[in-house]
């Protein structure tokens, strides 16, 4: 299956990858449905992409690092 071009410089791949909990958003944001991820969207149109932007386009209200799996939802 096809990666995200994006995900060596994307801060949230590397929580996807670190936290077995947050699989279901790599699996489906960065090997699966990339192309739906707003992050993406928003880098794609070089406009700039806040950190806390979930793929799914909402804001996560706590900083990344401190992020828990509840924190950010279900995909």
């Amino acid at each position: 299956m096809e990666a995200c071009a994006r995900v060596g410089s994307c801060p949230l791949f590397g929580l996807f990858t670190i936290k077995a909990s947050l699989a279901i958003w790599k699996a489906r944001y960065c090997e699966g449905e990339f192309g739906r991820c707003e992050r993406l969207k928003l880098a794609q149109e070089l406009k700039p992409v806040p950190v806390n932007l979930l793929p799914n386009g909402k804001l996560l209200s706590v900083a990344l690092d401190q992020a828990r799996p509840e924190d950010l939802g279900r995909p």
